[in-house]
């Protein structure tokens, strides 16, 4: 999927891969809930501050008017809203346009045709902010016009290994379907990955940011006598600048039988000579099982740094720059540098672990973005 085109807001919800609208091709009919299309971006470092934690509910907006008897009135300019980049148009018919979606005030309406004036609606709260593209999207994926039961469609690339990666309508967290990643019980390998090239999100490939939906099920279980799985659900990828070896920054598990959350820094040892670098961030933290949790992420090429967040609230504990807590390999040429490449080449998301479960997993993706800055979480 590609981000939306524009800053043309849709009248209705259409499949993602399918979400640009032009202004142009709006009918007369559709003047009743007209999109602002030229208000100019909030900056980010308004955005940056304004994000709403996961699970918190925004206001209501003003109801449209009758389009019968006397002439309407003109309607107000849209109320401010925040986070999302323009305000709504005031509405046809005479009533104050609906609450603004972040940054600046929608446009006056035009006079609304022969009919009664319009209720004023009340404002209310700003809505959240987490729409599926926002501004600064570089992709925004729903999974909703991709085939059931089947691998999800290109961009997207097949990265299994062990275990499944396939669309599903068993659960969504909006819409009707999302991804589900399966994988069964038994010894390694079990990797569920789906792969997103650079090309996709070139605009966010050295600062990225990211923000998805995911059910787990519920975490693995090890062996008798064995220590916590290690797992991930996600990673940021891409080649060293001395080219030898692959820098990966991931978000996954371990510890806490199995709940704990995690930073891990780690290399690929393709290079000659080998580098070897493996290295962990540990939260107090754990992973939601049996709801939707909201995880989001910032990827830095620039200060080698990662963060995380949990349903809208950051993972202090795992903000890393340049070197976390401990490493299985803290040798040169890294000395337990968290060193990200020059740019992200790859993400992967689903699900990989390390050692042998008992249990069969089932894990759930949807609405993915990622983005050139944060982009928080949607209402519940």
């Amino acid at each position: 999927m590609g981000p939306r085109g524009g800053n043309c807001i849709p009248i209705r919800p259409v499949p993602l891969r399918n979400a640009a609208v032009a202004c142009s091709s709006l009918s007369a009919l559709a003047l009743l809930a007209i999109a602002a299309c030229s208000s100019p971006a909030e900056p980010e470092e308004n955005r940056q501050n304004e994000l709403i934690p996961f699970g918190s509910s925004g206001g209501s907006t003003g109801t449209v008017g009758s389009a019968a008897g006397s002439a309407g009135n003109t309607g107000s300019p849209g109320a401010s809203g925040s986070d999302t980049p323009n305000g709504a148009a005031g509405n046809a018919g005479g009533s104050v346009s609906s609450a603004g979606a972040g940054g600046t005030p929608g446009a006056a309406g035009t006079p609304g045709a022969i009919g009664a004036a319009g209720t004023a609606g009340v404002a209310g709260e700003p809505p959240l902010i987490g729409e599926l593209c926002p501004q600064g999207s570089a992709f925004c994926e729903d999974f909703e016009d991709d085939t059931l039961d089947r691998a999800p469609l290109s961009p997207w690339q097949d990265a299994t290994n062990g275990a499944t990666a396939r669309v599903n309508a068993a659960r969504a967290f909006s819409g009707d379907q999302a991804l589900l990643i399966n994988v069964p019980a038994g010894p390694s390998p079990h990797r569920g990955y789906v792969a997103l090239q650079q090309n996709n999100f070139a605009a966010a490939n050295r600062e990225m940011y990211g923000r998805l939906l995911v059910w787990l099920e519920a975490t693995p279980t090890s062996l008798a006598g064995q220590n916590p799985i290690h797992w991930t659900l996600f990673q940021g990828e891409g080649r060293s600048a001395s080219n030898n070896y692959n820098a990966i920054y991931r978000f996954g598990g371990e510890r806490q039988s199995g709940a704990g959350l995690l930073a891990n820094y780690e290399t690929t040892k393709d290079g000659n000579p080998q580098v070897f670098s493996d290295c962990r961030q540990d939260s107090a933290s754990t992973m939601p099982t049996g709801t939707w949790a909201c995880v989001e992420w910032h990827f830095s090429a620039s200060n080698n740094e990662v963060q995380y967040w949990l349903d809208g609230t950051e993972l202090t504990d795992l903000h890393v720059v340049d070197r976390g807590q401990s490493c299985v390999y803290d040798q040169p040429p890294l000395n337990g540098q968290w060193l990200a490449p020059p740019a992200f080449q790859t993400l992967y998301l689903g699900w990989e672990q390390y050692q042998e479960q008992t249990n069969t997993l089932n894990v759930w993706f949807d609405d993915i973005v990622v983005s050139t800055s944060r982009v928080g979480c949607p209402a519940p």
